[in-house]
């Protein structure tokens, strides 16, 4: 009987031994895998503060504020593949550094054209010798042609089924290295085309555009023929005012009105008084011709439809066409005058105006004086 116990005793003894051995080896394991764990992070910290020794020396050296730019110029100078599903913020730092940066070569200078392309969300490429730079959309193109050093030859803008033709304001712009009035006419550009339908719908529209654009320059040069009218007798007194033709980006302008303020301080020596007098878009008061797209459809025209080029009468009245399917055709489109300011309107004139061309001039119900000072006091939200 005094040999159960002890039986029982051996026969228990290896389960428990075994249970000590897997016990003593997790904590073997637990153990080694904090030292492990430990190790790595003191390397890190190593490496950390290795590195941060590494900047603080070179922060502490004393580094020519030219060779800093010439290191960031020539990192900016790397051609890199850019698109726009890359990091937002990063696109942002590059376009601010390229805006800080001075063109003063032609890969600076390729380099600044394809960052506006981007920043309208337009496509660029450059030519096979890097001297022509391509910025494009499904509509349009314009073609920036640069020498060997960077320095412009000519801009050239050319819509859908058209040839290029040369943008003197352009051309301008980027000769005084003007790219923020260059950005605005890609935008202007990019904003003539947000038109419904797809690429054929909005080339008719287009010309339907470039038709108006036509008959309302034949009306404003028959009125000066057939009166002899300088700038300002045009806008004050002409069917369609003083008309600027559209270049680049900015839309066609009429100037209808400007006051004695206006001419007074635009001084004697200005070209006002001229007959081919240059006058500034912002003179007075203006509005610029555009087609938008509407959900109903109205009879556009598709060709020019002022027959000849005299006028009928000592005013200056053109002779137009009969309307047809041949010079006319149904689109969600309709024209529209803009106003540079905002201008109130007696609500009588505006039921004239619908009248007379059977479009409805506001979709909105038209807000009443009072509201428009205030309205222009009021600050612009912020970005």
């Amino acid at each position: 009987m005094a040999a159960g116990p002890g039986v029982s005793m051996q026969s228990a003894s290896p389960a428990r031994e075994l249970s000590l051995s897997v016990q003593q080896a997790g904590n073997q394991t637990h153990g080694e895998r904090i030292k492990s764990e430990e190790a790595t992070e003191a390397e890190k910290q190593n490496r950390m503060a290795a590195l941060l020794e590494k900047l603080h020396a070179k922060h502490n050296a004393a580094r020519p504020w030219q060779e800093t730019c010439k290191i960031v110029r020539l990192a900016m100078e790397k051609r890199l593949v850019i698109t726009a599903a890359g990091h937002p913020l990063m696109l942002t730092c590059l376009e601010t550094l390229q805006r800080a940066l001075k063109v003063s070569s032609l890969p600076s200078m390729t380099d600044r054209l394809e960052s506006i392309a981007r920043q309208n969300l337009l496509g660029s490429h450059l030519s096979p010798s890097g001297t022509e730079c391509y910025i494009t959309s499904d509509m349009f193109y314009v073609e920036v042609q640069l020498d060997t050093n960077g320095q412009l030859v000519d801009v050239k803008v050319a819509h859908q089924g058209e040839n290029p033709t040369s943008c003197p304001e352009l051309i301008q712009h980027l000769r005084e290295k003007n790219f923020e009035e260059f950005s605005k006419h890609l935008k202007g550009l990019v904003e003539l085309y947000k038109l419904p339908g797809d690429n054929k719908l909005k080339t008719k529209m287009y010309i339907a555009l470039q038709s108006l654009e036509l008959d309302l320059t034949k009306m404003m040069h028959m009125f000066r023929l057939a009166t002899s009218a300088n700038a300002v007798e045009t806008i004050l007194h002409g069917g369609v005012g003083l008309l600027t033709a559209r270049s680049g980006g900015h839309l066609v302008s009429l100037q209808c009105y400007v006051s004695p303020y206006d001419i007074f301080e635009e001084g004697p020596d200005s070209q006002l008084n001229s007959p081919d007098g240059i006058v500034p878009r912002s003179l007075g008061v203006s509005v610029s011709v555009t087609i938008e797209g509407t959900t109903a459809t109205y009879k556009l025209p598709i060709a020019p439809l002022i027959s000849g080029s005299h006028p009928v009468d000592n005013k200056g009245t053109p002779s137009f066409s009969t309307v047809t399917n041949t010079n006319c055709v149904d689109l969600p489109a309709c024209f529209f005058l803009k106003m540079n300011r905002p201008m109130p309107f007696s609500l009588s004139f505006i039921q004239r105006l619908g009248n007379a061309t059977s479009i409805p001039v506001f979709e909105s119900p038209p807000r009443p004086l009072t509201s428009l000072p205030v309205n222009c006091a009021e600050p612009a939200p912020a970005p």
